[in-house]
């Protein structure tokens, strides 16, 4: 699955950020993607990003999300831990941020 946030005249779009996810039949875990240009970074897009992904997740009857993460990429560290049942786990040089989805 992958979204995309666009601006601009339509037909003249430019994409300014986007996300993805690739689902591991295995776990019922998907391992979760963001890119945001730095210029529209700060401005909500990733969170917005986030819960669209989070919903269509849920939907398909997914557990939770998987990322590899920079420790020293602080806006995508703060973005992952928004989600409801986060751990991470330190694994060579990088965090490994495991979100869970709640029951509802």
């Amino acid at each position: 699955m992958a979204l995309m946030a666009v601006t601009g005249e339509r037909e003249n779009e430019i994409v300014v950020g986007s996300s993805c996810y690739f689902a591991d039949q295995t776990t019922n875990i998907a391992e979760v993607a963001y890119m945001i240009l730095p210029e529209w970074q700060g401005m909500g897009l990733g969170s917005a990003l986030q819960d669209r992904m989070t919903e269509y997740a849920k939907s398909k009857g997914l557990q939770g999300f998987r990322a590899d993460i920079l420790p020293e990429n602080t806006k995508m560290m703060r973005l992952a831990q928004q989600g409801e049942n986060v751990s991470i786990k330190p694994s060579g040089g990088v965090a490994e941020v495991t979100t869970l989805f709640s029951e509802e």
